[in-house]
């Protein structure tokens, strides 16, 4: 598959994009939770929607946060955690310790959806305001099962996708904890067309 094509000026404007959505998503994950929460983006880039499984590890067991999005781009958000991670993250908002190992509790299920939703937003503000578009994210659900059916499910559910998603892997760390997430964005074909030409036009 022909891979998207950018020059260095537009690789650092797409890691500066990255950096402000980490930037927004900690600082509201750190007033939801009242705890201090930092998150980097040690990597930030387009891939084939097809090697998205490979990328979290297609035999891995993983909780996935699907978000749709609607307004003028509209797409499709999947934020996946190993499930050790997950479970990671739920504690920080419920206080009380994983079970590793286990399913998913409905408490860690609804932690884990409005962790989602802070995500989602403080992700798309960044988008939004870049591209000039409205995005409005609905509720996450909440997914466990292998990466790779994962992604599958959701290709299924959508009628009309790109062939790249925007990767966004992040690092969220809080005091006693680190945890790794890996951020897709899956727009439609327009969406991927209008993304790239504004990266491309700075």
């Amino acid at each position: 598959m022909q891979e998207i094509q950018l020059n260095k000026f537009q690789k650092d404007a797409l890691r500066e994009i990255g950096s402000i959505c980490a930037g927004n998503a900690a600082t509201a994950l750190s007033q939801l939770l009242n705890k201090k929460i930092e998150i980097d983006v040690p990597e930030i880039f387009f891939v084939p929607v097809e090697s998205v499984p490979s990328v979290v590890g297609e035999d891995r067991l993983v909780v996935g946060l699907v978000v749709r999005i609607l307004g003028d781009l509209p797409s499709v958000i999947l934020l996946v955690f190993p499930q050790k991670d997950a479970f990671n993250l739920a504690s920080l908002m419920t206080n009380k310790k994983p079970i590793n190992g286990g399913v998913i509790t409905e408490l860690e299920r609804s932690a884990l959806k409005e962790i989602g939703v802070i995500l989602a937003n403080a992700y798309l503000q960044t988008l939004t305001a870049f591209i000039g578009w409205g995005l409005v994210p609905t509720v996450p659900e909440v997914i466990e099962d292998m990466a790779a059916a994962l992604v599958d499910y959701i290709l299924i559910e959508l009628s009309n996708f790109s062939k790249f998603a925007l990767l966004i892997k992040s690092e969220f760390r809080e005091k006693m904890t680190k945890i790794t997430g890996h951020f897709f964005l899956i727009p439609n074909p327009k969406g991927l067309e209008v993304f790239l030409k504004t990266i491309k036009s700075l």
